[in-house]
C-alpha cells in the first residue's frame, strides 16, 4: 500500500468498519497510560497484547489498518485521542487523530499535531497564541525533494551540498542576502563594508584566527566590539 495524499483520510475510516472491534481495545490500551508519545516499536508491541491471536493479528495487519501502522513514525497520545504521524513516502507526512470512545477520525495540519505534541509537555505554551512558529516551507520552492528511502536522516548534509554549490557559483549572493537582513533600520548580519564575498572571506578568517586564541569561557562582551562588523 502506498500511502498518498489522500490515502491516509480514507484509509482509516475503511479499516475501523473492518476491525472497529480490534481497533477500540488498541486505543483503549494506547490511552491506558495516559499522556505519552509512542514509536512505532511500542505501538505494536502494545497491539500484539491486545490481540492475542496469532490469526486475527495477521488479519489486522494486512488490512488497511496494518498498512497504515507500518508508516507511522510516532503517535501522540491525550486521552481520549491518539494523534498518528504517518510519513508514506520520504518528506511526506500526515496527521490524523482518532478518537478512542467513538473512533472518530479527523485530519489534522502539521501545526495542529505539533500544538498536541506541545501540549504533553507544557500546556501554557500549547496554548499560547503568540507562540513562535517556525515555517521551513519556503525551503520547499527552490530546493529538491528528497525521494530516496536512504536519504532519511540525512536532510542536512543534502541541503548544505545544495546550498553550497550555489554558493560557489555565486557567492555574492550570499553577502547581498546577509547585507539585506535588518530590523527597524539596523543591520543585523553585518554592515556596508563588507559588501563583497572577498571582505567578508578575509574578515572571517581574521574572526577565526582572533578567537582561536581566546580561552573557550571568555564572555562574548569582552569581545563584542572587535568583531563589530
Amino acid at each position: 500500500m502506498e500511502m498518498t495524499s489522500g490515502s491516509l483520510g480514507n484509509g482509516i475510516p475503511e479499516a475501523m468498519g473492518q476491525n472497529r472491534g480490534n481497533i477500540k481495545r488498541c486505543l483503549e490500551k494506547y490511552i491506558e497510560n495516559g499522556r505519552r508519545v509512542m514509536k512505532l516499536n511500542e505501538l505494536m508491541d502494545e497491539m500484539e497484547i491486545v490481540i492475542n491471536d496469532v490469526t486475527q493479528r495477521r488479519r489486522v495487519m494486512e488490512g488497511d489498518l496494518g498498512k497504515i501502522l507500518c508508516f507511522t513514525q510516532e503517535a501522540v497520545v491525550i486521552p481520549p485521542n491518539v494523534a498518528f504521524a504517518v510519513r508514506g513516502t520520504p518528506g511526506n507526512w500526515q496527521y490524523v487523530k482518532v478518537n478512542s470512545s467513538n473512533l472518530s477520525v479527523e485530519a489534522l495540519s502539521s501545526t495542529q499535531y505539533l500544538k498536541l505534541k506541545e501540549f504533553l509537555f507544557d500546556e501554557n505554551w500549547a496554548n499560547d497564541e503568540n507562540a513562535l512558529e517556525v515555517d521551513f516551507g519556503a525551503l520547499d520552492f527552490t530546493l529538491p525533494w528528497l525521494s530516496l528511502s536512504s536519504s532519511i536522516g540525512n536532510g542536512l548534509s543534502f541541503v548544505s551540498s545544495k546550498l553550497g554549490g550555489r554558493l560557489n557559483d555565486n557567492p555574492q549572493s550570499l553577502v547581498d542576502y546577509l547585507l539585506s537582513l535588518e530590523h527597524q533600520g539596523e543591520k543585523l548580519m553585518m554592515n556596508e563594508t563588507l559588501n563583497t564575498a572577498r571582505k567578508l572571506e578575509m574578515s572571517l578568517i581574521l574572526a577565526d584566527v582572533f578567537l582561536s586564541e581566546l580561552p573557550k569561557d571568555t564572555p562574548f562582551q569582552a569581545f563584542e566590539l572587535r568583531l563589530n562588523l
